[in-house]
Parts: structure tokens; C-alpha cells; sequence
């Protein structure tokens, strides 16, 4: 009876230890679909976790490196059912198995160390001491449970980088190997006083995480207000020209209006007169005089909106003839990004045709493929560009300033897992940006 009693026990663990690691990166990474956790299959997965943890279990004391199994498992899930960068994903998968592990090799020494006993026989033996183990075990899980999961809660809000991931899974990867390495060595016959120390430096494992977790994370979101207080300031900065430029729109507006009865008249006496040569010259002249500054776009984005008719009224101002097709929605993509992209893209274009003495053209379009942006810009060009100048150096003298436009394309198309292509085509010289959004 005794038997059966700690085997009930200890799968009712296991299962407590599969749904918290289920539940862990669920409640960080939701579902794709927005479904609850059981439905997003998280009890299947709690309860494939509990059969694999048993099963290891009974072959073994100390999981050791088959927690890697344990990991595999809960990667699986996230990658097939829950949301995030896969780099998150393999972070909280190992995060919540390793943590588990350690606690519970920390707690293990510990009770060894206040018991008197063996780790083998806190880990092995059906006794108050090994019972009394794993329930302060599972309570200083759901303590940290609790704790980490308002650190990545807040980490949602400003989405670590890649390499800022790197970084934190390789403390944790680091941490797991020394704790095995002390776990195996406590294992052993060693003195009371290396058991002690072992403690501490478990201990001090667990505490160097969680404050590299935090630190990442703190520093994150202030670098994310840092680009949060960039993209005002830019966003700003086109408002204040748009603005200036729909009071010329009005003011425009205001004088053709004042001015349509006049000319209607003029053009009236010329038609009773006879005179259509002249009434056709002078409403060709009267409708070239009325051309008004216009907003070329209006999206669902405000700073596309600001760029794009801010530059297309420059080129305008150029003699540039401006065609402009785009999208509404810019989903998946940062607006720090869409600003520095599309300002490069039109500089650079109203550049090199106001080196063009006629027929300055640009033609401009964003467009969506299924799950890709695509940017078009076009403009025309006098002479061969790539031929003469294949790595698009700048031509200004001060190049330490100027020139970085089709860096900055090209690493923005990176950052989203997509290419920048430069080519010719007849006069015009073409860019096109494909950029992958999730």
C-alpha cells in the first residue's frame, strides 16, 4: 500500500511539473488562433511530459541530459501551436525544464545537507525527508513560476532581439552544465562542507539567470522607448511639413475659387466670340495654373502617409513626375523601419533624377504577396549607374555623412528575413525590397 501510495504521489508531481512547464510557455508565448490552453492542446502535452518524466524516473534517479527530451516535447508544442520567434520559443521551452531541474538538484543538496542524508538517498528513498523535498521543491517552482512569468509578460511589450535571446540562452545552457557537473559531484561521497558549497553555487545559478533575464529585458524597453521617442520625433517632424503643406493646399484652393468666376467669364466671351483657339489656350494655361499640392496617399498608417507626401510634393517641386501605388496596412513591420526605408528609397530616387535634364520620372508601389511586402521604386537615369558604380558608392565628397541609403535598405530587408535587388532597366534604375512579416 505504501508502494502504491508514493507512486500515485509521484506521478500526481510529474503531471503538477508537465502542466506548469505547459502552461509556463502558453501563458508567455498564446496561441496562434487565440485558443484557451486546452484547446490550444496544452493537456496533451502536459500529459505526454508526465509519461516521459515517469518513465525517466523509474530508469533513473536524476534526469540529468534526458531533460533534453523533456525540452524537444515542449518545443514541438510551441512551434507547432503557440506564437513568437522560434529563438523565444527554444528559450522558454529549455528555461522552464532546466529551472525545474535545478530547483529541484538545489533542494535536493539542501535537504541533504539539513537531513544529514545522502542526495542518492533524498532522491531514491521513501521517506519524510525525501517527501518533505519534493513539496518545498514544487513550491519554490510556482514561486518562480510567478516571478519569471511577470518578467516575460513585461518582455512582450518591448519583444526581445535575436541577439539579445543568444545571450540569455547562453547563460541558462552554461548554467545547466555546471549544475549537472555539481549535481553528479554531490552525488558522490563528499563532506558536508562541499555539499554546502555546492548549494551555494546552485543557488547562485538560479540567481544569475533571473537577474540576466531581467537585465535583458529592462534594458530592452528602454532601448525600445529610446526608438519610441525617435519615431515621435520623426513622425513630428513630417506632420509639421504635411501640415505646412495642406495650409498652401487651402490657401491654393482658396484663390481658385475666388478666381473661377472671372475665368469662366473670359472663357465664355472667347466662345461667343468664336475665338476656340484662344479658349483652348487659355483653359490649358488656367488648369496648368491651378495645380495643387494634393496628398498622393492615404493608408491606414500616419507615417507612411507623412513620408510618402512629403517626398512626392519635394519631387514634385523638382519637376519630377510622381506615380504612387501602395497597400493600406503595413502588419508585421515597425514604423521606424517603414520611415527609414521609404525616406532612403525617395531621396535617393529624387537624386538621381534631378540629375536627369527631361523626363524626370518616379514610380513608386508597395505591394502584398500572401505573407511578403514588396517595394517597388523606380526612377529615371541619364546614364548607366551599376556599370560605372556597381557597390552604389556615393558621389558627394563628404561620404563619411552621405552614401548610407542603400545600406540602411539592405539591412532593413535583412532584418526581415528578405533581399534588397538594385538593377537597371532601359533608363530607369530600379530597386525592389521583399520583406517577410509574421
Amino acid at each position: 500500500m505504501k508502494d502504491f501510495l508514493w507512486v500515485l504521489f509521484e506521478v500526481g508531481v510529474n503531471l503538477f511539473q508537465g502542466i506548469i512547464i505547459s502552461h509556463y510557455v502558453y501563458a508567455i508565448l498564446g496561441d496562434k488562433h487565440n485558443r484557451s490552453f486546452i484547446k490550444s492542446g496544452g493537456l496533451l502535452c502536459s500529459f505526454l511530459l508526465t509519461a516521459v518524466i515517469t518513465v525517466v524516473n523509474y530508469l533513473i534517479d536524476f534526469e540529468g541530459l534526458y531533460m533534453c527530451a523533456y525540452i524537444a516535447i515542449v518545443f514541438a508544442y510551441s512551434l507547432l501551436q503557440l506564437k513568437g520567434k522560434i529563438l523565444k520559443k527554444l528559450f522558454l521551452s529549455s528555461f522552464c525544464v532546466i529551472f525545474i531541474s535545478i530547483i529541484t538538484a538545489l533542494i535536493a543538496n539542501f535537504s541533504a545537507v539539513l537531513f544529514q542524508k545522502s542526495v542518492v538517498d533524498i532522491f531514491s528513498n521513501q521517506s519524510l525527508q525525501r517527501f518533505i523535498s519534493i513539496v518545498v521543491c514544487q513550491l519554490i517552482i510556482i514561486y518562480i513560476y510567478k516571478l519569471t512569468l511577470g518578467i516575460f509578460r513585461n518582455e512582450n511589450k518591448s519583444d526581445l532581439s535575436n541577439s539579445e535571446w543568444v545571450l540569455i540562452l547562453s547563460v541558462l545552457f552554461m548554467s545547466i552544465v555546471i549544475s549537472l557537473f555539481l549535481t553528479f559531484i554531490a552525488m558522490q561521497k563528499v563532506s558536508d562542507n562541499i555539499r554546502s558549497l555546492i548549494v551555494l553555487c546552485i543557488f547562485g545559478l538560479i540567481i544569475i539567470n533571473i537577474v540576466t533575464v531581467y537585465l535583458v529585458v529592462n534594458l530592452s524597453k528602454k532601448n525600445s522607448a529610446v526608438r519610441e521617442n525617435q519615431l515621435l520625433r520623426i513622425q513630428q517632424k513630417y506632420q509639421q511639413q504635411y501640415t505646412e503643406s495642406t495650409k498652401n493646399q487651402y490657401e491654393t484652393i482658396k484663390k481658385i475659387y475666388h478666381d473661377f468666376k472671372n475665368h469662366n467669364i473670359v472663357i465664355a466671351s472667347l466662345l461667343e466670340n468664336g475665338d476656340v483657339i484662344n479658349a483652348k489656350k487659355y483653359v490649358g494655361d488656367y488648369l496648368n495654373h491651378m495645380s495643387v499640392s494634393e496628398a498622393f496617399v492615404n493608408t491606414n498608417n500616419h507615417i507612411v502617409n507623412a513620408v510618402v507626401n512629403c517626398k512626392a510634393e519635394i519631387a514634385k517641386c523638382s519637376n519630377i513626375e510622381t506615380s504612387i501605388v501602395t497597400v493600406s496596412d503595413f502588419n508585421g513591420i515597425d514604423d521606424l523601419d517603414l520611415c527609414s526605408l521609404i525616406s532612403n528609397l525617395f531621396d535617393n530616387a529624387i537624386e538621381a533624377c534631378r540629375k536627369v535634364s527631361d523626363n524626370r520620372q518616379i514610380y513608386f508601389s508597395i505591394k502584398k504577396d500572401g505573407s511578403n511586402y514588396v517595394f517597388n521604386m523606380k526612377n529615371s537615369v541619364d546614364r548607366p549607374i551599376i556599370a560605372n558604380n556597381p557597390e552604389l558608392n556615393t558621389t558627394k565628397r563628404d561620404k563619411q555623412f552621405h552614401g548610407l541609403g542603400t545600406k540602411i535598405i539592405t539591412d532593413i530587408a535583412k532584418k526581415y528575413n528578405g533581399i534588397a535587388d538594385f538593377f537597371e532597366d532601359g533608363n530607369c534604375f530600379v530597386c525592389n525590397i521583399l520583406l517577410k512579416y509574421q
